[in-house]
Parts: structure tokens; C-alpha cells; sequence
């Protein structure tokens, strides 16, 4: 027998939902493929609607994320958040979750799922990923927000990723700022930027699973359908 009063939830959670207006490149979008990311700030809407079910996954993230922020500020009292920051001169921006300059760090607080934990062995005092890593297309995301901080002035050596499940586990990952992956975020502005300078779409990646962020991140692509991804569909009477 159908729930309906779930599929009435599903759906009035999914109608919920409003697509973002992308005005510049976005740090939270730069592990997308390029074209999906070009298509955004095209204003073309996702042939794909996320599901209630995903909708309501973010949505309690950002409850999550709001939760734990008084406990991190408790332990870092300086910390700043949720400040969004822009660059002309890159033509990105971005909002950080949170900034201690003492610390000269960022905190990123991720919710995921239970399934992204791995299983903790009896010798382990601590629980971690799968990967017993950040996942990369976070790391690509927050060394956006180094770039953007040291644009201001401010220093940051070092990236702490929080990942937090719904059943309170919490996995912890610093890390410094590494070189190689400001130089792949620089890469990446500059295919856009070009892109966007000569009305030239980028080439779609969505659909090369050997690809490092296939997983986590282009696999999910909203302009997917089928076989085929990132198309852009013109609207009645524009041409090419």
C-alpha cells in the first residue's frame, strides 16, 4: 500500500526548493564539471529536480551544521561564519562555514551520510570515512575560500574538515593548505573565465567515470539525462 502522506511530504519538501542565481563562479560549484558550472551561471535549470528526499537531506545539513557551530566556537572563541566574500579579480564567490585567524585555519562542517563512515575497528579510537579522507571535491571547495581569505589579507595555513552523520557520529580531518590543489582551482577559474569571456561552453566531463570526481561530485550532475549530459538546450526562436 502507497504512503501518501509521505509523497505529500516528498513533494512539498522538493517545491521547496528554489535554484540559486549564480552572478559569478561559485566556490561551492567548482568541482562541478565545468559546463554544468557554466550552464548555472547561464540561469538554464536543472533538467533534473533533485528528489524531496535530497532536498530534505540538505536541509537538515545546514540544522546540522547551525547545531554544532556553538560547541566549535566554545573550543576556537574567535571563530567567524557563514561570511560570504567575493572577487572581481576572479570572478568567484563564496561563503565559508567557518574562519578562526588565530588558528589561521578554516573549519568546514559536513553532514553525510551513515553509509559514508566506514566500519570502526575494535583497535580504532576514532571513526572515519570510507576513504579515511576528505572527500575532494571538498578540498577543491575550501581552498577556494583560501583564495578568496588571502585576497583579503587574511592568512590560512591550515583546512579542518567535520563530517557529521544524523546518528551524531563525527569524523574530524586537518589538513594544510595544499599547493597543488590552489593550482587546480586556478586552472579550473581559468577554463571558466575563458569560456565565459569567448561565449565558448566548456567541455562536459559528467560522463567519464575514470574521472577523480566522478563520484563525488559529477555523477550527480543536474543536466544528465539518459546517456547524455550538459546539452544546452536553447530556448524558441535563439539560435547557436
Amino acid at each position: 500500500m502507497s504512503d501518501a502522506l509521505a509523497s505529500k511530504l516528498y513533494n512539498e519538501v522538493r517545491n521547496d526548493n528554489e535554484e540559486r542565481v549564480f552572478e559569478m563562479w561559485h566556490a561551492s560549484s567548482i568541482a562541478d564539471c565545468p559546463k554544468s558550472h557554466y550552464m548555472k551561471r547561464l540561469g538554464i535549470k536543472s533538467y533534473n529536480q533533485p528528489g524531496g528526499g535530497i532536498v530534505l537531506r540538505w536541509k537538515s545539513g545546514h540544522i546540522i551544521e547551525g547545531v554544532i557551530r556553538p560547541y566549535l566556537q566554545a573550543i576556537y572563541p574567535d571563530l567567524e561564519s557563514n561570511i560570504r566574500l567575493d572577487s572581481e579579480e576572479m570572478d568567484m564567490t563564496g561563503e565559508y562555514d567557518n574562519y578562526s585567524e588565530k588558528e589561521k585555519t578554516i573549519f568546514e562542517v559536513k553532514s553525510v551520510h551513515v553509509n559514508a563512515f566506514r566500519y570502526k575497528k575494535v583497535s580504532e579510537d576514532r571513526y572515519n570515512l570510507r576513504d579515511d579522507k576528505p572527500y575532494l571535491a571538498h578540498e577543491l571547495q575550501n581552498h577556494c575560500y583560501v583564495k578568496l581569505l588571502r585576497e583579503k589579507g587574511k592568512e590560512v595555513e591550515k583546512i579542518v574538515y567535520i563530517y557529521i552523520t544524523l546518528d551524531g557520529r563525527i569524523a574530524t580531518y586537518e589538513t594544510d593548505v595544499q599547493e597543488k590543489l590552489l593550482r587546480e582551482v586556478e586552472d579550473r577559474l581559468n577554463i571558466l573565465n575563458t569560456a565565459w569571456r569567448t561565449k565558448t561552453p566548456p567541455h562536459c566531463l559528467c560522463l567519464d567515470e575514470s574521472h577523480l570526481l566522478y563520484k563525488g561530485a559529477m555523477q550527480y550532475c543536474q543536466y544528465k539525462e539518459g546517456d547524455k549530459c550538459c546539452e544546452i538546450k536553447l530556448k524558441e526562436g535563439e539560435t547557436e
